[in-house]
């Protein structure tokens, strides 16, 4: 393990795996070192488990017509399904369907709600996402519950200004072999070291030097592309310790909590097209929480509960089994009480607990949107950071983790005065 290069990448998730293959491009030595079992990070596509493919983490094709992942898709036979939006829904109320009044009354309220965070972010305001919507409104909890699953936080912890810098082309493409076997597909021929965790980087003298249990590696420089919950709680001890904007920037941008539940069934038990989505909000009981569903995913007897923020890591906390019965109650509410005797097989996230991401993708808080750019900058011109967060307006996005595996490596280059690059 032990050994010299050119540029040392700690993470082999989607911004490991670009930094690694452009550095591979420009002919660049490298060590890509992963502490899971598998390389991926939060991209993880799950078949095993259940005995059906299913997406633990990342799952969508965000902005896919201007995605760059979309084509490499496509180049690697990795098909998609194309649709103008996944928002079109089935929408319960808890002892009933919405009428389709009620369903436009809601679309209604959810654009208005969206529009009114742009505005905050064309001000230039910094503040909180909440300051934009009626807590009193019929259909705040489904709007509570959409910013936590977008953000990962509620709306009273996501500043308006960072959301709006979220672009959005409004295409939202499902990989039907999962996204983490796509970007399993782009990494399959690196070398990577896996269950190599860092413990340390030592940048006190010229270059770095990079800790694991398996040896020290010698860089030129660092691409660091862990979550920033991972280096705000200090997992990689930096000598000397990180300057305190970096520092700031880093708890100015943390990684919130999203999570999912995926049900496997017997049989259709739900009458419901392929693919469909599914939105649940109890209108008998305003303590329950809202929640969404993918239902029946490219025709496996499946359905998958997304939750998100505060009440993610309320029921994570609580563990797998009350996760999984939560969703499995509320989608008896919703397709009837005889569905439980086809549940065949559940299963959990638990990302806020993952020791190697603590968390699920990040979100800048109020009053902090500024240090997602400092995210960016470099630290003694030979620690650079990667990944979803330091991407100004793809964050919380493989394509954006992807896109700024790229960057680092550019600006590594230049640093190291790699004449090729």
């Amino acid at each position: 393990m032990s050994g010299e290069v050119d540029i040392a990448i700690i993470g082999a998730g989607a911004a490991g795996i670009a930094a690694a293959r452009r550095a591979q491009d420009y002919g660049l030595s490298f060590a890509l070192l992963e502490a899971r079992d598998r390389i991926g990070g939060r991209c993880h596509t799950d078949t095993d488990t259940l005995g059906v493919t299913w997406d633990r983490g990342a799952h969508w094709l965000h902005s896919a017509a201007v995605n760059p992942l979309t084509h490499m898709a496509e180049a690697l036979g990795h098909p998609y399904l194309k649709r103008e939006s996944f928002i079109d829904r089935t929408l319960h109320l808890g002892s009933r369907l919405a009428t389709e009044a009620e369903k436009a009354d809601y679309q209604r309220a959810i654009d208005a709600a969206f529009e009114a965070v742009d505005a905050l972010g064309e001000k230039g305001l910094d503040v909180p996402v909440a300051e934009a919507h009626d807590r009193g409104s019929r259909w705040y909890r489904l709007i509570e519950h959409l910013h936590e699953a977008i953000s990962a936080f509620p709306p009273e912890r996501i500043s308006a200004l960072d959301l709006y810098r979220y672009y959005d082309s409004g295409e939202n493409w499902p990989l039907i072999r999962g996204y983490g076997a796509l970007v399993e597909a782009l990494g399959s021929h690196l070398p990577v070291s896996l269950g190599t965790p860092v413990t340390a980087v030592d940048w006190s003298g010229r270059g770095v030097a990079v800790e694991t249990p398996k040896g020290r590696v010698r860089a030129k420089a660092v691409i660091v592309t862990v979550s920033t919950n991972v280096l705000a709680r200090g997992l990689i001890r930096f000598s000397p310790v990180l300057p305190s904007a970096m520092q700031r920037a880093l708890d100015g941008v943390p990684t919130g909590v999203a999570n999912k539940v995926a049900i496997k069934f017997s049989r259709d038990v739900f009458g419901l097209p392929d693919t469909s989505y599914a939105s649940f909000m109890d209108e008998r009981d305003p303590a329950r929480h809202a929640l969404s569903f993918q239902i029946r995913p490219f025709g496996q007897e499946l359905a998958i509960a997304y939750l998100g923020g505060r009440f993610a890591e309320e029921m994570e906390g609580q563990g797998e089994a009350a996760m999984i019965d939560m969703a499995t109650s509320a989608l008896a509410d919703m397709f009837g009480s005889s569905i439980r005797g086809a549940v065949e097989g559940a299963v959990a996230t638990g990302w806020g607990a993952d020791p190697y991401a603590l968390g699920a993708y990040s979100s800048a808080l109020p009053g902090h949107a500024e240090d997602r750019l400092r995210l960016a900058e470099p630290v003694g011109e030979r620690i650079f950071l990667a990944g979803e967060a330091v991407h100004p307006s793809w964050f919380s996005t493989v394509q954006g983790a992807f896109l700024s595996g790229r960057d680092a490596v550019e600006r590594a280059c230049l640093a190291i005065g790699h004449c090729s690059c």
